[in-house]
C-alpha cells in the first residue's frame, strides 16, 4: 500500500509541474488569449513565466525521481 501511495503521489506531482510548465508556455505565446482573460499585466507577465517554469521542473523533476525509487523498488 505504501508503495502505491508512494506512485499515486509521484503521478499527481508530475502532472501538475506539467501542467505548469504548459500555462508558463501559454502565458508566453498568448495562446488562447489567456493574457487578456487572467487580467496579467505585461510588466509582471516575465515573472509569473519564470515561477512557473522554475517550480514547474523542480516539481517534475521530483516526481520523476519518486517514480523511478518506485520502479526500482517494486
Amino acid at each position: 500500500m505504501k508503495i502505491t501511495v508512494k506512485l499515486l503521489f509521484a503521478v499527481i506531482q508530475s502532472l501538475l509541474a506539467c501542467s505548469a510548465i504548459i500555462l508558463a508556455a501559454l502565458l508566453r505565446f498568448n495562446l488562447l488569449d489567456i493574457q487578456i482573460s487572467l487580467g496579467i499585466a505585461n510588466g509582471a507577465l516575465n515573472f509569473y513565466i519564470s515561477i512557473l517554469i522554475i517550480f514547474g521542473f523542480t516539481f517534475l523533476v521530483s516526481g520523476l525521481f519518486l517514480i523511478y525509487e518506485w520502479w526500482e523498488t517494486r
